[in-house]
């Protein structure tokens, strides 16, 4: 992700992907590289990025060409666009800083994995175990003591 601060006196309005995309004034608004890529031309040289906005939000008019101030400086169209800054944004599982120092990692693999918890009722293959004894046991099937002695499928 990538922020962006638009530190110019105004608000910046346009679209992306038919999404309407605000940037108010000194606002950080968290952005994809697609996004920032299509209104700013990120990234690139601020030269080149200048030029982008300029035509992107009509900052290439005669008033934009010529200096803020008197003399001979750079176009207002550069200033205005060295007013947006675009910062990358670090991730962990959650935002943080990247001048943060990260957390040590002490190289021990066996302390880092996690441990299972094993149920109480299963065996270390994991089938349950039995918690009662087995009933009665197996019968022929073909044993039938209410039928009176036949036997289905017999000839006798």
């Amino acid at each position: 992700m990538l922020e962006v601060t638009n530190n110019n006196e105004f608000t910046i309005n346009d679209m992306f992907d038919g999404v309407p995309v605000s940037f108010p004034p000194g606002v950080a608004v968290d952005c994809s590289p697609a996004i920032c890529h299509h209104l700013f031309g990120y990234p690139g040289e601020l030269a080149d990025r200048a030029l982008h906005m300029a035509r992107r939000f009509g900052w290439a008019g005669k008033d934009y060409l010529r200096p803020e101030g008197p003399g001979d400086g750079v176009p207002r169209y550069v200033t205005l666009s060295e007013k947006i800054v675009i910062t990358p944004v670090y991730y962990d599982l959650v935002k943080r800083n990247p001048n943060d120092p990260i957390p040590l990692d002490t190289g021990d693999e066996g302390a880092d994995r996690p441990v299972a918890a094993v149920p109480e009722d299963t065996t270390k293959a994991g089938r349950r175990k039995r918690l009662t004894k087995r009933g009665p046991a197996k019968r022929d099937r073909h044993h039938v003591d209410d039928r009176g002695g036949v036997r289905l499928g017999s000839r006798s």
